[in-house]
């Protein structure tokens, strides 16, 4: 498939997720009323951990910079983290690109190095929230068994997966399918992190906090909602979006996150609408307090332009 087909195939499967999620919060809009509910505290709570998550976001990308020798500053920290989080909602890779350009303008970081960089950040980040998952689909598992058998297993195929990776086990070689050669330089990338044990367990300490900040908000957009969903199972959905976001036939999650976590509650035995609506809230939430943010750093946007990768 030729890459401008492979573009309007994304758009044309994104759109017709967003119409779906449209459809169905027109069908559910009564379940919103509950919003008029939400108190000060609830909503200054729920902007707090999503600072904290941007923040988190932003002393990674520090850590990774760092690591390369360049020191950002707090401005960009924020900054960046905070133009990123609001691009990403809304298309993929949109904030990274923005980031990597910004980089490579500013301290002439070559986008490869970036990417490489990112997407073990992400395998570390895939493996924090299987590990996560798994822990506690175990949990349910030895109380209710039923749907959480499959769920334990596929979180242990998961770990188990990136444990060979992490321990070398695959030669992986060059490859001509893109999405291949993303993941052979992200391992590659992932086995110079691992030779800085510092920088590594830094990694791992901030995922693992960006896994407890997120599911606290979403446990508490569910609260906002008048939504009986046990702590437990909203880890669980937590866990899941990371995997969502790198499904290769979307421009952008919308709507497919949405519609994904509330199929997956169902499964778990709470309602479609239940999980659908408080992970459209979720998003919501994080979208306007990032570009909140964001607007106090809008002068890192001057002259830098969203483009795709370039030959370094």
């Amino acid at each position: 498939m030729s890459s401008k087909l492979n573009n309007l195939f994304k758009i044309g499967v994104t759109g017709i997720m967003i119409f779906i999620l449209g459809s169905l919060v027109a069908k559910y809009r009564g379940e919103l009323i509950h919003l008029k509910n939400i108190s000060f505290p609830q909503f200054s709570f729920i902007s707090i951990l999503i600072i904290g998550s941007i923040l988190t976001n932003g002393m990674k990308l520090r850590a990774l910079a760092g690591s390369f020798n360049i020191k950002l500053t707090p401005k960009e920290i924020i900054g960046l983290s905070s133009i990123t989080t609001s691009l990403n909602n809304f298309f993929f890779k949109a904030g990274s690109l923005f980031t990597s350009n910004y980089l490579k303008k500013r301290y002439e970081f070559p986008f490869m190095s970036f990417a490489g960089s990112q997407g073990a950040d992400h395998l570390i980040s895939f493996f924090i929230n299987a590990v996560c998952g798994l822990a506690l689909s175990a949990f349910y598992f030895a109380s209710e068994k039923g749907v959480f058998i499959p769920l334990t297993l596929g979180y242990l195929t998961i770990v188990v997966i990136l444990s060979l990776i992490f321990s070398k086990t695959f030669d992986l070689q060059h490859r001509s399918n893109k999405y291949l050669n993303a993941l052979i330089r992200a391992v590659n990338s992932l086995y110079r992190i691992l030779k800085n044990r510092n920088l590594f367990f830094t990694l791992c300490l901030f995922n693992l906090l960006i896994v407890i900040l997120n599911t606290l908000r979403f446990f508490l957009v569910c609260k906002v909602l008048g939504l009986n969903i046990p702590f437990g199972y909203c880890l669980l959905f937590i866990s899941l979006l990371p995997f969502i976001s790198t499904l290769p036939f979307l421009q952008s999650d919308i709507g497919t996150r949405e519609l994904i976590v509330g199929v997956f509650s169902q499964w778990l035995g709470a309602s479609f609408e239940a999980g659908m609506l408080a992970t459209l809230l979720d998003r919501c939430f994080i979208v306007f307090t990032a570009v909140i943010i964001a607007l106090f750093f809008q002068n890192l946007l001057a002259g830098i332009r969203i483009t795709g990768p370039t030959k370094d």
